[in-house]
């Protein structure tokens, strides 16, 4: 079903394997630094919104990627 992907899969890592070594390295990190970032980001940003929601207190601050001091209700303000 999937065989394609395996057998792309395999055809880059063969061409991976056979690298010169600091380019292996530089290609490795050019594609992993971006996505964990990102991935990171991603996470930060749901898990500080679940927290602004969450939270009982009345004065929390609001979550990093709001710069307003809104807290997303009508009616309030920081």
């Amino acid at each position: 079903m999937l065989e394609w992907l395996v057998e792309w899969y395999d055809g880059v890592e063969l061409w991976l394997v056979q690298l010169v070594y600091p380019l292996q390295v530089t290609l490795v990190l050019a594609v992993l630094l971006p996505l964990c970032w990102g991935l990171a980001r991603v996470i930060d940003r749901g898990i500080d919104g679940l927290g602004a929601k969450l939270t009982r207190v009345r004065d929390a601050e609001p979550p990093v990627g709001r710069r307003d001091g809104e807290t997303g209700r009508k009616g309030t303000a920081a």
